[in-house]
């Protein structure tokens, strides 16, 4: 017995349109008939009993589900292959008549049986109808058949336009330049030339019509005014982008009188740099002058707000560590010792020049000996055992007591009386600075 058709229905299955031109109305939809050509096996795999059976084609829309033609026909089965005609006599004396451009399924019962699953794709048009349910068989003359991947000896199923889907296509294959599709005419024009030699199209710039664009590429120009190279980009990306994956400069750029690079952003996107410049391991900009009057490396900022940056200057985790404004004042951070570290290599001269007072903060402070004590304890996280200590006094007569640092270790120092004086009689207020070695 064949009690479940639904896992074993149609081994292998063709669908034939056989469509008349004048069965298509104004409307796009159409009328005719197919032939399906299919073989029923038992739920064991074995065909099914050789002799007259009843078939029952009931075609869907997939957009409803709803069933639009139904026909039951009386087939013969040898070995259980089966041939039938549908859309002629349906049942109450329909025909098939379908939208053109509307998906449909196909069911099918047999001998009363419950429909077979799942359904079979008829496609989005009846034109596309036979390519679309080919894609759907098994095989088709030994080959295999499909619409979505390029595998060896597989028939390739056009789509509902009659061409190739592009998913079928190698990724290396060519469909369009520019948007332009067709035969295309590579054209040369003023230095740029183009010489095709086989499958091969060379483009060189020296008006010869010959050879490749080899490098390194040099050219002189001899232009009274304007760019001899000029790159415009208007959105996102990078104007041009240059890389050296040796030991080589990506770009090199002289002059002999202007400017090498002269570089112009209008500043619209925030955040974004005229010239951006990274290296993952040499320097990533590196500026060398022979110049008697003229600096290596000029920066301006041509804003007249007093907060505009000059230089900034930020580590591997985006922290500033050196900023200088416009109006010249720099600031440097430091998360270790020595932020500032300023030597000469000249005798006798100093390594550093303060013009104007200098104000300490958190190496200066003050402190105070209390009515009828001899000593008070600072304790500061900068001074060192070596550390020296400068106290000062504040004020003046009776307040003016000699003082001196007593002791001094690593955080902390003790100022006191000087020797044999005694404790004070009112307090005394002191200034220390600490100067580390």
């Amino acid at each position: 017995m064949y009690t479940n058709f639904k896992k074993y229905f149609l081994a292998a299955f063709m669908v034939v349109v056989a469509l008349s031109t004048a069965s298509y109305s104004q409307t796009g939809s159409a009328s005719g008939e197919f032939s399906l050509q299919g073989r029923l096996t038992t739920n064991s795999g074995t065909a099914i009993a050789d002799g007259t059976h009843m078939l029952t084609a009931s075609v869907y829309s997939k957009a409803s589900g709803q069933v639009v033609f139904t026909e039951t026909d009386n087939i013969t089965t040898t070995d259980g292959i089966f041939s039938v005609n549908i859309g002629a006599n349906g049942n109450g004396g329909s025909k098939l008549n379908v939208n053109a451009t509307a998906d449909y399924e196909l069911g099918i019962s047999v001998d009363g049986q419950s429909e077979l699953s799942p359904k079979i794709t008829l496609g989005s048009s009846l034109r596309s109808l036979t390519a679309d349910l080919a894609a759907n068989a098994n095989t088709v003359g030994g080959f295999r058949v499909s619409g979505d991947s390029a595998l060896p000896n597989t028939l390739a199923v056009l789509n509902a336009n009659g061409k190739l889907r592009t998913s079928l296509l190698d990724s290396g294959v060519v469909t369009s330049i520019n948007g332009v599709k067709g035969a295309l005419n590579f054209q040369g024009g003023g230095d740029l030339s183009v010489n095709t030699v086989g499958n091969t199209v060379s483009l060189m710039f020296n008006g010869t019509g010959g050879g490749a664009l080899n490098f390194p590429f040099t050219r002189s120009l001899t232009l009274p005014t304007g760019s001899a190279f000029s790159i415009t980009n208007t959105l996102a990306g990078s104007a041009a982008s240059f890389a050296n994956t040796g030991v080589g400069n990506a770009i090199d750029v002289q002059s002999t009188t202007g400017s090498a690079i002269n570089a112009t952003s209008n500043g619209s996107i925030l955040g974004t740099a005229t010239i951006n410049a990274t290296n993952n391991a040499g320097v990533a900009i590196s500026a060398v002058a022979n110049t008697a009057t003229n600096a290596a490396l000029t920066l301006q900022n041509m804003s007249s707000n007093a907060s505009a940056k000059l230089l900034k200057a930020e580590n591997s985790v985006g922290t500033t560590v050196l900023d200088v404004t416009a109006n010249g004042k720099t600031t440097i951070s430091s998360t270790v010792g020595d932020a500032l570290d300023v030597s000469t290599t000249s005798a006798g001269e100093a390594a550093l020049k303060v013009t104007g007072g200098l104000r300490f903060i958190g190496a200066a402070g003050q402190g105070t000996i209390a009515l009828g004590q001899t000593q008070s304890t600072i304790v500061n996280a900068l001074v060192k055992a070596n550390s020296i200590v400068l106290v000062t006094v504040n004020g003046g007569g009776a307040s003016a007591v000699p003082l001196q640092v007593a002791s001094q270790a690593n955080g902390s120092f003790v100022v006191s009386v000087f020797n044999g004086l005694g404790a004070v009689t009112g307090a005394v207020s002191f200034s220390y600075l600490i100067i580390n070695q």
